[in-house]
């Protein structure tokens, strides 16, 4: 007999008790048991017989089927709580609900699978151990982690994959575990019962299968890293005054698409701090080269300073170089002014006493001068050396022992006598002229000279010497700072610093240093000099005179005299010469020949080359210039065509041939003799011949080979054997390097074939060297590769195409060019043609494509750089608030019908706006370009990205592309051609549009995240690459040159596929959701920081907000898509202040609705109103609306001050009273309010302005009211009061929070409960609301208010305001205690500030109007999209 048990448990571990009495173990339906024995025994028969009694009930529940039913459900929860108990002491976030078995399972799982040992964990774990093991195990088997492997293993791979997202959706979801656990539970107990073990399908064990992992990983690890040390030299100022470094390296990194290494410029940034260490090194770890056997390499840059002009560096100190000399005659100076170079960016002027003043004798002296602080770091000193030249050196003088003169003291001793002193004499008596007359060089027998020589060597003298000697000075001084940095409003900014010799009794001597760390930089040499010489004259004028303690180290009568004086020694600089030679460029490019040639003449003069013709040519000076040309050679050269430019050949022939002489390897002069010899004729022309083929090979410029080409052409005529000569002649100059000469043998031998009309004359004549044309441009475009004339080599690729089609290797050379010439979608189509023409695969055609495809990515060809530069900045500055965007997709503009769509889109009413295309436009690139040209007519600028329609390539196309990817480009080119935007760029202050290219994932489809082998969507589309699994990454790639931009303000993005799963999309087709969208795009458009985003593909409409992002998606589709007279519509997506999705007609008119009524009300504290005067009112209102079109108006007590309301009004407050903090009134004392309904904001400034208004009504109602509130809004409701009982109007203001916004979350939430309301059944039909924010259209309330010239701003700071039309008080009511008010109320708490509480009035509504207002009358006539 068959039983129907429910089993529904839900019991907390903490509670077990509790929830035991409150939950029903067993449910057991009687009857239908005894019905399904009856049917079992008896069949029909069953059907006759009545239910189980009630002794037969009460039989069957003390049957011993039912006891083990009951037993073993108590043990199943038995365990089952225990269980939780484990969880909950593992677990502190774990709390089980009495909900959860009543949930929907989030997975339909299997449980006879263990899901804990898939996932690798114990029964207890925690949801973060959950999420952690699948992440673990998803970096190992997940799809896109296989790439590379065999078929086999990427199968199994993908089955292991679905059992560990399938436990991982069982055990992430807490009602779905607990359900899973106590089934399990249940099983395991029923199994013991029956004396049986329970038997687990056979599953993945992650434990297992990791543990393996890792015995593999062990068996294939890598060695450990290397470390790459690299020398940076770098300029020493980097050192002193810190600065940003920037290296660009070469790496080898692993290709993740293709497979193989491939090289990767890696940008390596160092910030080098002020004052580092000599040999300063900085380490990126593991960002070398990748290799296959060992860990990546660190790179480590170890910063050396090179070498200074001025300074070297010793530790923390900088050292001068070289000593300054500070010239003769310093013993008569009592002062010393000079000045010193250090590092650039710093300058230090020197003044104070002169420690040499009135010492006596001395051959020379140095002063040292070592300046703390002025080192490469605070710590370190600039040591400077001055030499002081007192009085020539006399040979045979020996270096002195040096004098301490720093305190100003006498000389110090030295001890002990010198040994062989006798020279040292001989020499102090010579210069002093105490020696004998006849010389110390005379016989030694004369005896006078034996008496000097005797008076010399005396002791006496000698310690007169030694004494003489001790006073050749050595003073050495250090200064400190003596007062704080004083900074100078300067550009570049600069700062000056005083040092001094701070020591008592120490010799004064100050030092100013003049600091411009900016002009440390390479870049700002120039300013430094400007600096130097705008503030040092006058530093040296005044500024030690400025600072006191200077000043005390002069004496009275020299205070006034300027430090510096005027330098008298310094030699006048010899006047420069004349410069013939530039004269002689100027008259040349003037077309003064003749005067060229004379200043062409007197340089030749000076540099004496007026030699004979067969001498030797005089020496010359060594080459100057980037080209290392001697100048001699130059001006021959130049003067040989002045000559050739007044006819006279010979002589430019003779001057060309000297400038040869003068640098043989120089090209110029080889084409001055070709030019003048083939003028001369004759045999002059062989060796003209000869000269352009020589100029040719030293520089294969396009003018020396088109010259060259020329005259072959001429002298020798057709010749094509000698052109196949000359072509093999050029191959063997080719293989063995001498590109120039194989470039100078292919012009020659394509100047021996006959032109192309010539041998082509008759149209079915084809060119017999048409082959050999094909090769000799392809190998002459090959040297021009090799010798980097990209230009030449891309001409002559293409010269090679035209002349052969079909030759691969001439489509490859192209290429090639194309790609070194930066031009990287054009040589991609020249690879991708060649790789369709060869029969096999071509090696350099497929290399050359993944080259290509790689750098496309990039966008750093010169195309793609042109059109970021020319169309990014176009609309950067201007007004937000001028244009609107709408959007497009779908258009299929090949279709007849849509082309007339299109073509009926009014021509002037978006000029001023911005369209977005989201793909799928038309099939083929002529209908594209066509459907561009059209929106392109209509809109200011038109925003595009292809679709799947666009990359398909139809019957015509095959010719042309030979893949998608160079359609793509193609239909990129076309789009530049008519100006349409494919790149991000802005529309006005802080918009910008930022297009995304996308494809289509097979993973995009939840229940089977794999490709469909037989699928045949999209079979027109060709891919170099795997079209299921790389397109769309190569899609993505694309992007992320552009999501690595900032952008400031609000991004609006789109792609033509979705971007996030849960959008709608047209399921009819099979497996649709694998070709409809790609989880990339949702990452890609949240890192740009889009708020707004437009798809397409799907074919439904929609726009809504979804975490933050509007989705926006308006397709204009097929015509079958729309319903029978539908309109179709544009989708505006921005209207100038704020993101919106609104419909709008192609006639430029919004459609019935968007434009709404005004509503201005006022409401006043009138206690006490007499009825004299409410009828003076009133009376003052009936005339503003008889003299004022479109208003209406009625003034009236307001519903609360009235009997029946007044009670329910305040049980309304009752349940608001926790939004007023200050538990005030909502109607805050207001008795009387006005309402004025206008058609437009014409009839509401009439009205307000009128004299029946403002002298009538508004003074009157100013004299009787206490206070007023007013504000004016959109009309949000229809109003309506026919029929109505007791119609009345509420509105609520509010005053919103200062980060909510249109397009912010809690806002979007308000909204959407705002029309729950709406749909509310209960009240359907009674009661309309809306909300709507203060002001009107485009216009704030402030601006609003100066529109309608309005006094004053009475809004008490609110800015929305919520409106409710109820049939009547109790309705309203009835909306205040449901449960939808409060979900609105939740809403308004999150959204509006609640410090000073709502504003709430509730007005009788005596007048109708609908929301939307009246549509304005169309002047006559049509724009010519209508007429069309």
């Amino acid at each position: 007999q068959r039983a129907k048990f429910c089993i529904a448990s839900s019991v907390a571990a903490s509670e077990p008790e509790r929830l035991r009495g409150s939950m029903s173990v067993t449910a057991y339906d009687s009857s239908f048991s005894f019905r399904q024995g009856q049917v079992a025994r008896l069949g029909e028969k069953a059907a006759s017989r009545g239910p189980m009694s009630e002794e037969e009930r009460k039989r069957f529940e003390a049957s011993p089927f039912m006891q083990k039913m009951r037993d073993l459900d108590e043990r199943s929860w038995q365990k089952f709580s225990e269980r939780d108990k484990k969880r909950k002491e593992r677990d502190p976030k774990f709390a089980p609900k009495d909900s959860d078995f009543q949930a929907p399972k989030a997975h339909k799982y299997d449980k006879s699978i263990n899901y804990y040992t898939v996932l690798g964990i114990d029964d207890c774990a925690s949801n973060d151990e959950v999420k952690k093991a699948y992440r673990k195990l998803s970096l190992t088997y997940h799809p896109d982690k296989t790439t590379g492997k065999s078929q086999e293993e990427r199968d199994e791979a993908a089955a292991i994959f679905m059992e560990i997202k399938n436990a991982y959706k069982t055990l992430s979801d807490e009602p779905t575990r607990r359900q899973y656990d106590y089934e399990r539970e249940r099983d395991l107990v029923s199994a013991e019962s029956n004396g049986k073990k329970k038997q687990d399908k056979a599953s993945f064990n992650a434990a297992e299968a990791m543990k393996k992992l890792l015995e593999k990983a062990k068996e294939n690890q890598k060695l450990p890293a290397q470390v790459v040390s690299l020398r940076v030299p770098i300029r020493l100022e980097k050192f002193v005054f810190g600065g940003h470094k920037k290296i660009l390296r070469e790496r080898k990194v692993k290709d993740r698409m293709y497979g193989g290494y491939v090289d990767d410029t890696r940008t390596f940034r160092i910030d080098i701090p002020p004052g580092a260490e000599d040999k300063w090194a900085a380490e990126f770890r593991r960002q070398g080269d990748q290799h296959e056997h060992r860990e990546t390499d660190t790179m480590k840059f170890v910063f050396e300073a090179k070498s200074h002009a001025t300074v070297e560096r010793s530790g923390s100190d900088l050292r001068a170089r070289f000593a300054v000399n500070l010239g003769e005659g310093l013993r008569r100076q009592p002062y010393i002014a000079t000045e010193a170079s250090s590092v650039n960016g710093r300058h230090v002027i020197i003044w104070g006493r002169n420690p040499f003043f009135n010492v006596a004798g001395g051959a020379a002296a140095e002063l040292r001068l070592r300046i703390h602080g002025e080192g490469v770091d605070r710590k370190g000193a600039l040591c400077l050396r001055f030499r002081l030249g007192l009085g020539s050196v006399q040979e045979g003088e020996s270096e002195s022992q040096g004098r301490d003169l720093t305190r100003g003291g006498s000389s110090s001793s030295t001890a002990g006598a010198l040994s062989n002193n006798t020279i040292a004499v001989k020499a102090f008596l010579t210069k002093f002229g105490l020696g004998p007359s006849h010389g110390f060089d005379a016989a030694s027998g004369d005896a006078a000279a034996q008496r000097h020589s005797v008076a010399a060597a005396s002791p006496a003298m000698l310690r007169r010497c030694q004494r003489r000697r001790g006073q050749e000075g050595l003073c050495e001084l250090d200064l400190r700072v003596a007062s704080e940095a004083v900074g100078l409003a300067t550009k570049p900014h600069c700062s000056l610093q005083l040092y001094s010799t701070q020591a008592e009794g120490t010799m004064p001597m100050f030092a100013l240093c003049l600091t411009s760390p900016p002009c440390g930089k390479k870049s700002g040499a120039g300013d430094w000099d400007r600096l130097k010489a705008r503030l040092v004259p006058p530093l040296q004028a005044s500024a030690f005179h400025l600072f006191r303690i200077a000043r005390a180290a002069l004496p009275r009568p020299l205070a006034a005299a300027p430090a510096f004086p005027e330098r008298s020694f310094l030699e006048a600089k010899p006047p420069p010469a004349m410069p013939w030679k530039r004269l002689g460029d100027e008259a040349f490019g003037r077309g003064d020949f003749w005067q060229a040639v004379a200043y062409y003449t007197r340089r030749v003069e000076e540099l004496g080359l007026n030699y004979a013709e067969g001498e030797e040519p005089p020496a010359q000076e060594a080459p100057r210039g980037p080209d290392l040309v001697p100048e001699g050679a130059k001006v021959l050269s130049n003067r040989s065509a002045c000559f050739a430019k007044l006819g006279d050949f010979a002589v430019s022939v003779a001057d060309a041939r000297r400038a040869i002489a003068l640098a043989p390897r120089w090209s110029r002069p080889w084409g001055r003799v070709g030019n003048a010899a083939w003028q001369l004729g004759g045999e002059g022309r062989t060796e003209a011949v000869a000269a352009y083929r020589k100029a040719v090979e030293l520089e294969p410029s396009r003018a020396n080979v088109t010259k060259l080409q020329e005259i072959v052409a001429l002298q020798d005529g057709v010749n094509a054997d000698g052109a196949h000569r000359a072509k093999e002649e050029g191959n063997e100059a080719m293989r063995s390097g001498q590109l120039g000469l194989a470039v100078a043998i292919y012009t020659t031998a394509i100047a021996q074939l006959p032109l192309q009309a010539d041998s082509a004359a008759a149209a079915d004549k084809p060119d017999p060297h048409a082959l050999l044309r094909a090769v000799l441009f392809s190998n002459r475009a090959g040297a021009f590769i090799r010798l980097r004339n990209f230009d030449a080599a891309v001409t002559d690729g293409r010269d090679a195409v035209v002349a052969q089609p079909g030759l691969i290797s001439a489509r490859c050379q192209l290429g090639a060019a194309l790609l070194a010439h930066n031009m990287h979608q054009e040589a991609y189509a020249e690879f991708s043609k060649a790789l369709h023409l060869s029969q096999e695969e071509h090696g350099k055609a497929r290399k050359g494509c993944n080259v290509c495809l790689q750098e496309m990515v990039k966008w750093r060809s010169a195309s793609a750089v042109l059109r970021f530069q020319s169309r990014f900045f176009l609309d950067l500055h201007r007004p937000r608030g001028t244009t609107r965007v709408f959007a497009l997709s779908d258009i299929h503009f090949d279709h007849r019908e849509n082309e007339d769509w299109v073509h009926s889109i009014d021509d002037n009413a978006f000029q001023d706006d911005v369209l977005i295309v989201a793909g799928n436009l038309a099939d083929s690139k002529v209908a594209i370009g066509r459907g561009l040209t059209t929106l392109k007519q209509k809109f200011r600028r038109v925003f595009y990205t292809v679709g799947n329609h666009e990359m398909s390539i139809t019957h015509a196309e095959h010719a042309r592309y030979p893949d998608s990817i160079a359609k793509l480009h193609a239909v990129i080119a076309e789009c530049d051609e008519l100006g349409v935007d494919i790149f991000p760029a802005p529309i006005c202050e802080g918009v910008t549009i930022l297009p995304l290219f996308s494809w289509y994932s097979a993973e995009f489809d939840e229940k089977d995240p794999f490709p469909d082998p037989n699928s045949t969507r999209d079979k027109h589309c060709k891919w170099p690459m795997d079209a299921d699994l790389q397109v769309w990454k190569y899609m993505a790639k694309l992007n992320e040159t552009f999501l690595a931009k900032p952008y400031l303000g609000t991004v609006i993005s789109f792609s033509h596929f979705l971007p996030r799963k849960g959008l709608p999309f047209d399921a009819s087709r099979k497996n649709a959701a694998k070709a409809v969208g790609c989880d990339v795009i949702e990452e890609q458009l949240r890192a740009a920081g889009s708020k707004l985003h437009v798809y397409g593909h799907s074919r439904n409409k929609f726009g809504s907000m979804l975490q933050g992002v509007r989705y926006a998606n308006m397709p204009l589709g097929f015509e079958s898509d729309w319903p029978k007279d539908t309109e179709r519509r544009l989708m505006m997506v921005y209207d100038g202040k704020n993101l919106c999705t609104q419909e709008w007609g192609a006639d430029g008119e919004p459609p019935l609705g968007y434009v709404k009524r005004a509503l201005y009300a006022e409401f006043f504290q009138m206690t006490g109103l007499t009825e004299t005067n409410l009828r003076r009112l009133r009376a003052a209102l009936q005339r503003v609306g008889a003299t004022c079109k479109g208003v209406q108006l009625t003034f009236d007590m307001l519903r609360t001050e009235r009997e029946g309301f007044r009670e329910l009004w305040a049980d309304v407050e009752k349940v608001e009273a926790g939004w007023s903090q200050h538990k005030q009134a909502l109607s805050r004392g207001f008795t009387h309010g006005l309402s004025l309904v206008a058609d437009d904001l014409t009839a509401l400034r009439s009205a307000l302005n009128c004299d029946a208004f403002k002298h009538d009504f508004a003074k009157l109602a100013a004299s009787v009211s206490r206070s007023h509130f007013a504000a004016t809004m959109p009309l949000g409701v229809d109003l309506k009061h026919e029929r109505k009982k007791e119609p009345s109007l509420i509105l609520v203001f509010m005053r919103a929070k200062i980060d909510v916004t249109q397009d912010s979350k809690e806002y979007n939430q308000l909204v959407k409960m705002t029309d729950a309301i709406n749909s509310n059944d209960s009240l359907q039909g009674m009661i309309s609301v809306g909300l709507q924010p203060l002001g009107f259209g485009k216009l704030s309330h402030k601006e609003l208010l100066k529109e309608v010239e309005a006094p004053e701003d009475c809004s008490n700071g609110c800015t929305h305001c919520f409106t409710v039309s109820a049939d009547n008080p109790a309705v309203f009511k009835a909306l205040v205690q449901s449960k939808t008010w409060k979900r609105w109320r939740d809403a308004c708490d999150q959204a509006i500030r609640k410090d000073q509480g709502l504003v709430a009035f509730a007005i009788p509504l005596e007048m109708s109007a609908t929301a939307s207002a009246p549509k304005p009358e169309r002047k006559n006539g049509s724009s010519a999209g209508q007429k069309r």
